[in-house]
């Protein structure tokens, strides 16, 4: 079966094994394509457990890929990667240029106090994160939820790893519909 949507999801070493994989998973089961991006120009990533995986494309090698294609970015959380990611200047103008495309940002854990926050990139949307780093994201623009969808910005953002499975769904029924994501959820 074609696959019709692509996403792009960032990693570096450190990031948070489960978050990484269960997109991969999720979003493979979904029969949307997925690139890997190594923003750290390496193509073995060794994840904040252990876990090794693979990279498709290095973050240097994008600008070779017709971006409007791509539906979606997200970026896994992991205090390593997203210390990475916070300072990754190649990295930051792929997210300025998918918000000013209006395309679907997805954040986890300590991304998107640490990235998305702490560089602005959306200083009016509401979202959610780590616990452990709520003081990073302003009081008005912070939601106690999990899994938090800001639909006027694009931004899908969640908490943990705990709820990585959630987010992951929450981001096939925002590109494909409920019935999609309810059938990749029964299969689970």
């Amino acid at each position: 079966m074609k696959k019709f949507l692509s996403i792009l999801i960032f990693i570096t070493d450190g990031v948070e094994d489960i978050e990484t994989i269960s997109s991969i998973d999720l979003l493979n089961r979904s029969n949307i394509n997925i690139k890997l991006v190594s923003t750290n120009n390496k193509r073995e990533i060794k994840c904040a457990h252990g876990t090794k995986i693979i990279s498709n494309i290095f973050i240097n090698d994008l600008k070779n890929i017709n971006l409007s294609n791509e539906s979606a970015l997200i970026l896994p959380g992991g205090l390593q990667a997203a210390e990475h990611f916070q300072k990754n200047k190649i990295l930051l103008k792929y997210l300025k240029f998918f918000k000013k495309n209006n395309k679907i940002i997805g954040a986890i854990c300590a991304s998107p106090s640490m990235v998305i926050s702490s560089n602005n990139l959306f200083p009016n949307a509401k979202m959610t994160g780590y616990l452990g780093l709520k003081n990073l994201i302003p009081y008005q623009q912070w939601k106690k939820y999990p899994v938090f969808w800001d639909k006027k910005y694009k931004l899908l953002t969640a908490q943990s790893v705990k709820y990585a499975i959630k987010f992951n769904l929450k981001l096939i029924k925002i590109l494909l519909g409920e019935k999609i994501s309810l059938k990749i959820e029964q299969e689970l």
